[in-house]
Formats: C-alpha cells, sequence, structure tokens
C-alpha cells in the first residue's frame, strides 16, 4: 500500500521526486496535495533542491513557535518561527531578512536539536540547578538536574519563562506577551538579603549561569521606586558566610575577578564593569551586565561553546575555536588575536576555568564579535568539589610563551605582573592568600628570565 504524503515526509525531508517515488503520484499531484497541507509543510532550500517536512506541534504549543529579538530599546520584534519537525528536530522559517547566522552550520534553518542560540538560555550552573529543583517540585517529568533536560524539557521551559533571559531572544508567545513587565529595583543594601534568600533556594531575578553562588537584580542608586537616578542590570556573586577556609577561600576569589577585570579594561580588551561590596559577613562582586541597556533594552549573547557547538566541534580552548571561526569567515581577525590575549593573560594569572562557556559573543549581521570579558578570575585556587581549600600553590614558568611578539609577550607578563601587585597590596585578601604572595609575585621568575 503506497504510503501518504504526510507519513512519507514525516520520516525526513524529502524532495519532489523521492515523494513520487515512495507514494506512486505524480509530479503536479504531488505539488498540488502539498499545496493543500499549506502550512503543516515546511520547504527546506538545499542548494538546487527544495525538501518537504511535516512539522508538528511541541511544547505545549502549535507548530508555528515565534522567536524575537529585543533591540536596545526594549522594542521586540518576531523575525523566525520555529517549527518542529515530525522525523525530529527544527526548522528556523525566516519572516523576513536575517542574519545567516541565525540558520546554522547548514545554512538552510535546518537543525537537529533546538537552534545552538536557545541552549545558552537553558538553567545552567548554580541558578539554574535551583530552578531546575524547583520546577521538578511542580512537574514530575522534569529531572532536578538541568544537565538531564532533553529538548522537550528546554523547549517547555523557555516559553513558559522566557521573558527574561541572557541575552536578547524571546521564545514563544507568552514572552512577547510579558516583555514589558517592569524590574523591581534594589539597592546595594538589598544585596545580603537577596544573598539569604538565593542561599535558602529563592530565585531573585534571571537566571544566570556559573558554579558561583549569585543573583540579578536591577540595581538603582536611590532606594525609592520611583525615584530617579542611576539604574542599571547586574549580576552579584557573594562568598559564603563568615571566616573558615572556604569562605575566605571564595573572597579571594572575588578580589582577584575585580583586579582582572580593572586590568583587561584599561589595557587589553572591554571587560565587565565591577565593584567590590563588603556587607554582613559576605564579599559582594557586582559586574554590569553588557546584554542589558537602560530598564528594558537588550543585546544579544550567545556562549562560545554553543556557538563551537554548532560550527566548530571542538569543545575546548578558545583561541583554536576563535581560529577556527574566523577560517569560516565567522569572525574579524582582531578578535582571534584579541582572545588569544586574554587566554594568554588568563594563563598567568591562575585561571584555570576558561571553558568556552566563558566566553560569549554578540551577532552583528552575518559575523560574530567578541563581547567583553568576564568571569576572569584566579580560579586555579578555588576550593576543590569536595568543599577544601588546599593550599596556595601557582608555578607560572610552565606556561608556554603565545604566538605574539616579544615585545607583545613581555606587555602581557607586565600586566599579570602588575595584576599580582594588586591583589598583594589589597586589604580584602585573605592572611593566608598574603602570606603567599609576600614570598614573591608569581610572575617574578619569568619576567628576569625574558630580560
Amino acid at each position: 500500500m503506497p504510503l501518504t504524503i504526510k507519513k512519507y515526509i514525516g520520516r525526513g525531508p524529502s524532495t519532489s521526486k523521492e515523494i513520487q517515488a515512495a507514494t506512486g503520484l505524480s509530479q503536479s499531484s504531488v505539488a498540488r496535495r502539498l499545496r493543500e497541507m499549506r502550512d503543516s509543510v515546511v520547504q527546506i532550500q538545499e542548494g538546487r533542491l527544495i525538501r518537504y517536512a511535516a512539522t508538528c506541534n511541541a511544547f505545549g504549543a502549535d507548530d508555528k513557535i515565534p522567536l524575537g529579538i529585543i533591540d536596545h530599546t526594549g522594542k521586540a520584534k518576531v523575525v523566525a518561527f520555529i517549527r518542529p519537525l515530525i522525523h525530529g528536530g527544527f526548522f528556523l522559517e525566516p519572516l523576513h531578512s536575517i542574519s545567516n547566522l541565525l540558520l546554522g552550520e547548514r545554512g538552510n534553518g535546518l537543525y537537529d536539536g533546538l537552534p545552538y542560540f536557545l541552549y545558552d538560555l537553558r538553567p545552567q550552573g548554580y541558578l539554574g540547578r535551583q530552578v531546575a529543583r524547583e520546577i521538578s517540585k511542580w512537574h514530575d517529568d522534569f529531572p532536578s538536574d538541568p544537565r538531564q533536560w532533553t529538548n522537550k524539557h528546554i523547549g517547555k521551559y523557555l516559553i513558559s519563562n522566557g521573558d527574561d533571559l541572557p541575552g536578547n531572544f524571546i521564545f514563544g508567545e507568552q514572552a512577547f506577551i510579558r516583555i514589558r513587565r517592569r524590574a523591581t529595583p534594589v539597592t546595594i543594601n538589598n544585596y545580603p538579603k537577596l544573598a539569604e534568600n538565593v542561599m535558602k533556594g529563592e530565585l531573585p531575578g534571571s537566571s544566570a549561569g556559573g558554579e558561583q553562588p549569585k543573583f540579578t537584580a536591577f540595581k538603582s542608586d536611590h532606594p525609592s521606586p520611583a525615584a530617579s537616578g542611576n539604574r542599571s542590570h547586574v549580576i552579584v556573586k557573594f562568598s559564603p558566610k563568615g571566616n573558615n577556609d572556604v569562605a575566605q577561600r571564595w573572597r579571594d576569589i572575588l578580589v582577584t575577578e575585580y583586579h582582572a577585570s580593572r586590568i583587561i579594561r584599561e589595557s587589553i580588551y572591554l571587560s565587565a564593569e565591577t565593584n567590590l561590596f563588603e556587607m554582613d559577613g559576605r564579599l559582594f562582586l557586582e559586574t554590569q551586565r553588557f546584554d542589558r541597556f537602560g530598564e528594558f533594552g537588550r543585546a544579544s549573547m550567545v556562549s562560545l561553546q554553543s556557538i563551537d557547538n554548532e560550527f566548530v566541534g571542538l569543545g575546548h580552548s578558545w583561541p583554536k575555536i576563535m581560529n577556527e571561526l574566523f577560517t569560516q569567515n565567522l569572525v574579524p581577525e582582531q578578535d582571534v588575536l584579541t582572545t588569544e590575549r586574554l587566554w594568554y593573560f588568563g594563563q598567568l594569572i591562575n585561571n584555570t576555568d576558561m571553558h568556552p562557556g566563558n566566553l560569549s559573543l554578540t551577532m552583528e549581521r552575518n559575523s560574530f564579535r567578541l563581547l567583553p570579558c568576564y568571569d576572569m578570575c584566579s580560579m586555579g585556587f578555588a576550593p576543590k568539589s569536595g568543599g577544601e581549600a588546599q593550599p596556595f600553590l601557582f608555578d607560572a614558568s610552565d606556561i608556554p610563551d603565545a604566538n605574539f611578539s616579544q615585545e607583545e609577550l613581555e606587555r602581557l607578563k607586565r600586566l599579570a605582573h602588575t595584576f599580582w601587585n594588586n591583589v598583594t597590596k589589597d586589604e580584602r585578601i585573605s592572611e593566608e592568600f598574603k602570606r603567599f604572595l609576600d614570598q614573591g609575585n608569581p610572575l617574578e621568575p619569568i619576567i628576569q628570565q625574558s630580560k
């Protein structure tokens, strides 16, 4: 018995000739019936060929889910529809002319799973686990660990909670309706209470990745919500309360991040602006969000990890991934060189956590551009997963020189040397950290070698 067109293209994208062979229908009959199926069929361009695929409802929504972006003023615009396909995968159907980057590696909008730029919006890290645990309390089909979530879980989450996520993408009709929901401004005096709430499992602000305890907030320099003044969206990391070894170690890490961001911003590249506050037995590192403008404006932000997964597939090394993207004309050469500088500087300050999820890019027309640096700190000193703070150890002499001119290498080494000097002088570091640094600047031996 011949297959129906819907059943056949439900197995995967097919050309008209393939459909004719499978169904026994003539070319004109296939063309007529495809027209009759209207919006339940999508056309996928592959070179000169057109393939047809059947759509299906997904995530508790229909088969045509709006994908939007929010501009710097806060205005939302639908740019495409995500079309779930019966055979699995998704098709991005442009509403009008869009960046080729949205169409993925194949260049035609066909994805095996959710589009790569939506994966960064799923719950991740410390806050992500809290989000997943909270959802799993009320919905048995959601795993409590977000790392076990499938496309089905991520899609449902984004449709229900997609109005205040990293970057500027919004997904699903509900997110468009809620997009102008006003943020509640807070002052730095609220930070201790917000930290306590996070430790109790509450979820203030939007989700943000990363393993350190943190919260997001809309900060105001005036306590009255009705008052005017400086306001901005921030991410705030905080140390454990008290002065035990682990709490002091995390305070030390936050101090290194503060000084690293200043050095980078002044001498290497754009870096997120940071401030440190000591309150209620904790140290707070406040970082200005660069994916937010004013109260409602947003900017695109996609992690190098997601971009790598779609276009390269290396899984490690910022410079190697960026070089591969450059060969595909997806990033400018200057951004590759900047990334190499950041990578080398990170090694010189004992940053052992430079995974692809800790570098982000923005979309500019048909090219990715490097965003300001963030999360640059001396993570090699961080407590181990079991909670133990190991003795301070760091030997910079084993770090291989990067592929720069001798002049540039010396400049980066001097910047790292200045970083360690600045950290040493900071009165907020622990006595143990100070004793370690008083033994000598970790960069001094390799600077002396190069003289």
